[in-house]
């Protein structure tokens, strides 16, 4: 330890005084940073994002318009949000289109939540224009996920559990938009 402050005591005696300069401070003056609005985060149900496909007027938009609706349940279920759902349901024919409707507004006018219940829906095989009826029929598989129904006060009154099952579904393009006709799960021989 002597050597250590001996050396320092050397060094420190043989060194000429440094001047003391003055320092300033320095101003820096910077723009603020831009600050970034937070992107919102949808809370609940998002609407499923029609497909470009759906201006064809052909099997290819015929399947497009098919998966849509499909995966319009879930939100229109958890929202009673009916607009699109109703402009492509072709009421007369579709039993599954006015019952989906007919629950989706019970759910909204009891003030129920309908929760889960997302959709996958795959295309296995789309058939040509049938002539007689003027529209495309589908053969898809819809697997849907878990969903519950809770009511006002917070209790659970219905589940569903989760379930992949194949439809048939019509869909017709009307000159302006395309028209579910039906969904069943009566699948005929094809």
């Amino acid at each position: 330890m002597a050597l250590v402050v001996g050396i320092g005591v050397v060094l420190g005696g043989c060194s000429t005084p440094t001047p003391e300069v003055e320092k300033t401070p320095s101003v820096v003056s910077e723009a603020p940073s831009p600050t970034s609005t937070p992107t919102p985060v949808p809370t609940g149900p998002v609407k499923p994002e029609r497909p470009a496909d759906m201006d064809r007027t052909d099997e290819v938009g015929a399947a497009a318009a098919a998966t849509y609706f499909l995966e319009l349940y879930p939100y229109v279920m958890a929202t009673g949000d009916l607009e699109e759902w109703d402009a492509m349901t072709f009421a007369e024919l579709c039993g599954f289109c006015t019952s989906v409707r007919d629950q989706a507004q019970e759910i909204a006018n009891d003030g129920d939540t309908y929760r889960g219940g997302e959709i996958d829906v795959e295309v296995v095989k789309g058939y040509p224009l049938d002539d007689l009826v003027g529209g495309y029929p589908l053969d898809v598989n819809v697997a849907i996920s878990d969903a519950v129904l809770v009511n006002s006060s917070g209790l659970e009154v219905d589940r569903q559990v989760a379930q992949s099952k194949p439809y048939r579904v019509e869909v017709l393009h009307d000159g302006t938009l395309w028209r579910v006709l039906t969904v069943s799960s009566d699948m005929p021989v094809s």
